[in-house]
C-alpha cells in the first residue's frame, strides 16, 4: 500500500465529488490488504465515509452539505442495477476509488444526508453500523430472547448495539479483554473468552433454550462451526465476518436453523444507523484511533497484526 499524489477527479453524469472528512478501515479492507484480492496500483479502498459535497454539476446537492454515501456503486445498466440492487451488479466498477483519498466520486442518488446534530467523525460509522442493523432486521429477533455475538471487533460491537436496541439479551465473545469491556458498555449482559472454555455452558446457564440468534463477526475460520453448534433450535445464524472455512451442517439440519449472509448495508439501514448514533453516542467509543493519509499503510499493518485498536479512521485533512 502506497500513498501518492493524483489529479482531483472530475464528476461525470449523475456523480457528485465529495471531500472526504473521515473514512473507516473496514475488515473487508484488511482482507484485501492481507490477500491481495481485487487490488492493484490504481485501486483506492475505503467505503466507510463521512464527507461534504464539494461539487455537484447537476446542483441536486449544495456545496458543503454533510453526507455519507451508500458504498454499492453498480454499472447502472445490468438487471440488478435496474432493479435497484447495485450490490449485485454484474459489471461492478472496481476501478472507481474509495474514501482513502482527499476527494471521491459517488452517484448523487446514493448520498445520505448527515444530520446536523451528528459530527463527521461519528457519521463515518453509518456504513458499518448500517451493516449490523440490516443483519438484525434479517434475523428478526424476538425481544428478550438470547443472542450471541462471536467476535467483538467493530462489526461485532455494532451488532451488539443493534441487538440490544431490538430488545435482545446479548452475550458477546472475544479473546481480547478490551473488546469484551466495550461489549459490556454497549449492552452485553455477559461477555466471555471463547478460548477459555465452552461458550455453550454459559449460554445454557442464561437460557436453557440456548441462543435464538447467533452472529459470526470475527471472520475466524474456527468460529463458523462454533456458531452453528451454539445456535439453538429454530435459531437464526447471521454470517457477518468472512470466515473462510468448511462447516459441518448436521446440527443445523437437526435443529431446523436458518442462516444468512450479507455484503453491505441498505440506505434504510444507514439512515437507521445515523439515528441510533444520535440516540446512543457511546457507540462511537468503538473508534480507537484517527490517522492522516500518510499513516494509512502503517495503520493497516498494525490492524492486520492484531495490535492496532478496534476501529481506526483515516482523516485526509489531519496534519
Amino acid at each position: 500500500m502506497v500513498v501518492r499524489e493524483t489529479q482531483t477527479p472530475e464528476p461525470e453524469g449523475g456523480q457528485v465529488r465529495l471531500k472526504v472528512r473521515f473514512c473507516g478501515i473496514c475488515g473487508s479492507d484488511l482482507t484485501v490488504f492481507k490477500t491481495g484480492a481485487l487490488s492493484g496500483p490504481d485501486v483506492v479502498m475505503g467505503h466507510e465515509i463521512s464527507a461534504v459535497v464539494d461539487l455537484d454539476p447537476e446542483r441536486r446537492w449544495a456545496a458543503g452539505t454533510p453526507v455519507t454515501p451508500l458504498p454499492a456503486r453498480g454499472c447502472g445498466e445490468c438487471m440488478w442495477c435496474r432493479e435497484g440492487h447495485p450490490r449485485y451488479c454484474l459489471k461492478p466498477p472496481y476501478g472507481e476509488w474509495g474514501g482513502f483519498a482527499e476527494f471521491a466520486l459517488y452517484p448523487s442518488a446514493g448520498l445520505i444526508h448527515i444530520p446536523d446534530e451528528l459530527d463527521d467523525r461519528a457519521a463515518a460509522l453509518a456504513e458499518p453500523l448500517g451493516v449490523a442493523l440490516r443483519a438484525v432486521g434479517l434475523a428478526s429477533p424476538q425481544p428478550a430472547r438470547l443472542a450471541y455475538v462471536s467476535g467483538l471487533g467493530p462489526i461485532g460491537l455494532f451488532s451488539v448495539a443493534g441487538l440490544v436496541n431490538a430488545g435482545c439479551r446479548v452475550v458477546g465473545a472475544d479473546p481480547r479483554e478490551e473488546r469484551r469491556a466495550l461489549g459490556l458498555e454497549l449492552g452485553c449482559e455477559a461477555v466471555l473468552d471463547p478460548k477459555a472454555g465452552d461458550p455453550l455452558d454459559a449460554l445454557l446457564s442464561i437460557d436453557p433454550h440456548g441462543a435464538a440468534v447467533v452472529f459470526e463477526c470475527s471472520g475466524a475460520p474456527e468460529s463458523l462451526q462454533q456458531v452453528v453448534d451454539l445456535c439453538g433450535h429454530q435459531g437464526v445464524i447471521g454470517i457477518l465476518g468472512v470466515p473462510m472455512a468448511p462447516v459441518f451442517l448436521l446440527r443445523m439440519f437437526v435443529r431446523e436453523q436458518r442462516a444468512f449472509s450479507l455484503s453491505g448495508p441498505s440506505k434504510g439501514s444507514m439512515n437507521e444507523a445515523l439515528a441510533l448514533l444520535r440516540e446512543r453516542p457511546e457507540i462511537a467509543k468503538v473508534i480507537t484511533g484517527v490517522v492522516p493519509l500518510e499513516e494509512t499503510p502503517e495503520a493497516f499493518r498494525r490492524l492486520a497484526s492484531g495490535d492496532g485498536g478496534i476501529k481506526v479512521l483515516v482523516a485526509p485533512d489531519l496534519e
